[in-house]
């Protein structure tokens, strides 16, 4: 490893901080990061749609599950770049077999819900450790780490953020004569169209988080090993020792050797060696006063918990277990300590989403939180429409009892005028419920959606019925038998109680 061709300033720095670091890389190098994730992870998504085109749920979820197998390649390329070793897309994705399956199973089952999955990652992609080896580094690295575990937590909520963005941009950037996306259904009972775009967003917003989860988890591993090793110092030196090669670069053989011959005449040399000679003790003072010094270093204290309790039972040699016992230890452990990570994320994630769905519904009903809710929400409310697809709606064009009109155009034969009467009469009638709002633009396939969604379900199949039978005799031409149209007549009575033409 040549430290001296790092990218970036080596120096002791807080969790936090280093995963500012991270992010800071991650913004950088955002684009080749960015593509190698969707190189990876294209393929996987396109080929899990066409084996399950019926079932789009376990598309993304097969994604999802996956992502241990794109983030080694984007550490790997990390890794070079910091180091001034900047590989293009395809030289890193030749390295794909060598990164990759290392220890692929592992990743996949027992440690793909390890919380710390970030950090712990360059021990395998870059230290090569496997086993007992492995563990023992992540117990010295790990020692008091909690960021890590905080960093996924963050990025779960992240995506989930981006994700319901992405639905609430497609929503809202619809006009409103071509909406035909409904929020309510989009979030809570999306159709197969709507679970397609949901998991696009899935997908967008993984691709977008993925390089900053990456490169954060690596500046917490480079920190680490930083303070363990002291990188920062051996830094220091280095360069020291490369300004005094430079300075002494400048001075000719012959000059060293009579400054050197100069100085053994003179009996210097004699004089400076019995001067360099220190008591021990003197020693000792003079270093404890170095290290007392503050600018040489500082104390940090760690509090952490430790069992101190003594063991009745002498611990098994670990030789003497059997490699199927050690297997399953490691896979109960990993997965115990997965899981209560995860279920600590959804927990959170399940009260994110609560919340935010509190807001939305507090947000759609604001008007009936004001003082004298009903009378505002009504002045509110837009409009009723004067005419919808060419038939008249207002008040005073309809008789007092629609009902009983009907059934004497139908005594006279007129079919067509009754059925427009009563279908007129119940559009009415429905436009008077709070939240039926209905535009001058809409169809009559949309009023029957819109009135399925708010209004009761008898009154909805009635219009349902209605709607059938006017739209066949308004554009087929096909007029209904009268004894049927007295028969939606008496429907209305019963489901509207007779209510008058003249609404207010």
């Amino acid at each position: 490893m040549e430290l001296d061709k790092i990218a970036v300033t080596v120096r002791p720095r807080t969790p936090w901080e280093a995963i500012d670091l991270g992010f800071t890389m991650a913004r950088a190098w955002f684009v080749p990061l960015w593509l190698l994730w969707l190189t990876l992870a294209l393929p996987i998504y396109l080929l899990s749609a066409l084996f399950l085109s019926e079932q789009p749920i376990w598309v993304i979820v097969i994604v999802w599950w996956c992502k241990p197998a794109y983030e080694p390649l984007l550490l790997f390329w990390l890794s070079r770049a910091l180091f001034a070793d900047k590989l293009g897309l395809a030289g890193t994705l030749k390295q794909a077999k060598k990164v990759i399956p290392g220890q692929l199973l592992a990743n996949l089952t027992w440690r793909r819900f390890n919380p710390n999955r970030s950090f712990n990652m360059p021990v395998t992609v870059l230290e090569k450790l496997k086993g007992k080896a492995r563990k023992k580094r992540l117990a010295v690295l790990g020692r008091g780490q909690q960021a890590g575990t905080w960093l996924t937590i963050a990025g779960m909520h992240f995506e989930i953020i981006l994700e319901v963005s992405f639905v609430f941009l497609i929503v809202i950037m619809l006009p409103e004569e071509l909406r035909w996306l409904d929020l309510d259904n989009f979030l809570f009972n999306p159709g197969r169209l709507e679970q397609w775009l949901q998991h696009l967003g899935d997908l967008l917003a993984m691709s977008l988080i993925a390089p900053f989860y990456v490169a954060a988890g690596f500046a917490l591993y480079l920190t680490r090993r930083t303070e363990l090793e002291a990188w920062d110092i051996e830094i220091a030196f280095r360069r020291l020792i490369n300004r005094k090669q430079a300075r002494w670069s400048g001075l000719s053989a012959a000059a060293l050797l009579l400054l050197f011959c100069g100085g053994l005449l003179s009996g210097g040399y004699a004089a400076d060696a019995t001067a360099a000679e220190l008591d021990v003790r003197e020693a000792k003072t003079t270093i404890q006063q170095v290290l007392d010094d503050p600018a040489f270093g500082k104390h940090k204290q760690v509090t952490y918990w430790k069992f101190i309790g003594a063991d009745d039972q002498p611990d098994a040699h670990p030789e003497d277990e059997h490699w199927l016992v050690k297997w399953i230890v490691q896979l109960m452990e990993g997965f115990a300590q997965g899981f209560a990570a995860f279920g600590k994320g959804v927990l959170l994630m399940v009260a994110g989403v609560l919340l935010a769905w509190l807001l939305y519904k507090a947000w759609a009903n604001r008007a009936f939180l004001v003082i004298g809710s009903l009378s505002s929400a009504r002045q509110n409310r837009k409009p009723k429409p004067a005419t919808l697809f060419g038939l008249k709606l207002e008040s005073h064009s309809l008789p007092d009892d629609i009902a009983g009109a009907c059934r004497q155009l139908l005594q006279q034969g007129e079919i067509r005028q009754a059925l427009s009467l009563l279908y007129r009469g119940v559009l009415v009638a429905l436009l008077q419920h709070e939240r039926l709002e209905i535009p001058d633009s809409a169809t009559e396939g949309e009023c029957v959606e819109r009135v399925l969604a708010v209004c009761p379900a008898d009154q909805g199949a009635f219009f349902v019925r209605l709607t059938r039978l006017w739209v066949a005799a308004a554009y087929g031409h096909r007029l209904p038998d009268a004894q049927l149209v007295v028969g939606l007549c008496g429907e209305w009575e019963q489901l509207f109680g007779g209510v008058s033409g003249h609404v207010e």
